[in-house]
């Protein structure tokens, strides 16, 4: 078991440090208010550098004490804000909570009584305390309290789950915010049957939902209760998530008209405006980089909007440039190729495409009859004409009909299709890509269907799909797509 000279061994900390900080660690702090995202604003106690530093040691720690449970999305690896909003796609109704005063609310006594419930030596756990608390509270701006704010609402957590289960909603969490979803009206959440889209009073909500909150030390924010029905605009952590998950267009349009601003005024101006209006010093190219990344992290950086901006924006701030990758459409005319060849006087022609990390991709059975010592030929119909040289490599299977081409394209002359792994379905939706007896002038052919059937032969898994693929569509990709 680690005890407390172990661990300020561990931090470095020597006797007159530890002395100080378990008496005057308050004095190692310094007041930041910054500007809500919703409105208002909050206030940060930040640790001085070598109490941060000491912080992240100890965070290290910490995160071995935490198993994150599933619906828990704030301040955990791998998950966000996006995560939780997508665990709410597409329900009917949606109940938001805030937490009144979340870090403010957790005192000194309940750290010390978790961390000592969880195995650690009282003597430790009073060294824990002086170290990441301060004002018999968890300082938010410390690199420790969203960890140990998890683990203080490690029963919370436990016990709306249980309530979701009992009642069939989707619970999740993200600090502060609790999102309660369901297809079916949510009767169990509110005291007087189910309200109307809106603002409610605590009072409205349930007594058990209310009562599992409170017991487990925690107050709803009764400015903060929202409810959303069928048929009005559903947000879980800023996003929206009515039929998947989307930025606010509020946020697009801000982030335009701020562009606008760099545009017409000039940059330096434009700051000067931005950092009077909002009270701050910050960077307006941070700033505009920051958000023009979020809506990459949401929506991807081939979204249509997203590259409109970013565009702009790396006009206005070239050593500042954001990455645009091309739209699905740019790939598909890019990846998806017309290949042919003479067998004597016939001319046979299939599809062939670039899949990321593999090559050059079409059906064996494609360049079956290729005359031996004879290159095939492949080609765009966009790329103006000209033509490049392909011949099947050793890598080639006829039981499962497919076929790695080897080529003459030079690398930057292409783009691939990525490679995805999702399990197909009965019903899942398809788009078949090809070049379907292709003459001059044809464009790229996209053929819709849906999954309706699968086998297995030579112990190969085939499936069958319901899309008319005549010939010279062979060897083309089958994606399978989600409708939005």
């Amino acid at each position: 078991m680690l005890s407390d000279t172990a661990y300020f061994t561990y931090l470095g900390v020597g006797a007159k440090e530890r002395q100080f900080l378990e008496k005057h660690a308050f004095y190692r702090y310094s007041e930041a208010t910054i500007p809500k995202r919703r409105g208002g604003t909050r206030t940060l106690l930040v640790p001085e550098r070598r109490l941060k530093f000491l912080q992240r040691r100890t965070h290290l720690l910490l995160t071995q004490l935490y198993s994150p449970r599933a619906p828990v999305h704030g301040f955990v690896a791998h998950r966000g804000a996006i995560t939780n909003a997508n665990a709410h796609q597409s329900r009917p109704y949606l109940l938001n909570i805030d937490l009144r005063n979340y870090f403010g609310t957790i005192t000194r006594r309940r750290v010390l009584g978790m961390l000592q419930s969880m195995g650690l030596d009282e003597a430790v756990a009073l060294a824990v305390c002086s170290i990441c608390m301060t004002r018999n509270q968890l300082p938010q701006g410390a690199p420790t309290s969203p960890v140990l704010s998890n683990l203080i609402a490690y029963s919370l957590d436990r016990d709306l789950m249980k309530f979701a289960k009992d009642y069939r909603f989707r619970y999740t969490r993200y600090a502060d915010d609790i999102s309660l979803s369901s297809y079916a009206p949510p009767v169990a959440l509110f005291e007087q049957g189910v309200p109307p889209p809106g603002k409610m009073t605590v009072e409205q909500l349930s007594a058990s939902l209310r009562s599992v909150i409170t017991s487990n030390g925690f107050e709803i924010a009764p400015e903060k209760i929202w409810f959303a029905g069928p048929k009005s605009r559903k947000e879980v952590t800023g996003l929206v998530v009515n039929e998947f998950t989307n930025l606010k267009r509020t946020f697009v349009r801000d982030l335009r008209a701020a562009l606008h601003k760099v545009e017409t005024m000039g940059g330096a101006a434009a700051e000067k405006d931005f950092q009077a209006r909002y009270k701050t010093t910050a960077s307006l190219e941070k700033i505009l980089r920051g958000r023009l990344e979020w809506i990459a992290q949401v929506r991807g950086r081939s979204f249509s909007a997203y590259r409109t901006l970013a565009k702009r924006f790396n006009q206005q701030f070239p050593a500042s440039a954001v990455t645009i990758l091309p739209t699905y459409a740019e790939i598909a005319e890019h990846a998806v190729w017309v290949i042919d060849f003479f067998n004597g006087t016939v001319c046979e022609q299939g599809t062939a495409f670039f899949l990321e990390g593999v090559g050059l991709v079409t059906a064996d059975h494609v360049l079956q009859n290729l005359p031996v010592g004879v290159s095939a030929e492949i080609y765009r119909p966009s790329g103006g004409g000209k033509k490049f040289k392909a011949t099947p490599s050793s890598r080639r299977c006829p039981y499962r009909d497919l076929a790695i081409v080897d080529h003459d394209i030079p690398t930057g002359g292409y783009l691939s299709r990525p490679v995805t792994s999702s399990p197909e379905r009965r019903d899942d939706d398809i788009i078949a890509m090809g070049f379907p007896n292709y003459g001059p002038g044809d464009q790229l052919s996209k053929r819709r269907g849906h999954i309706i059937g699968s086998a297995t032969k030579h112990g190969v898994k085939f499936i069958e799909v319901s899309a008319m693929l005549p010939g010279g569509i062979s060897g083309g990709p089958i994606l399978m797509i989600a409708i939005r």
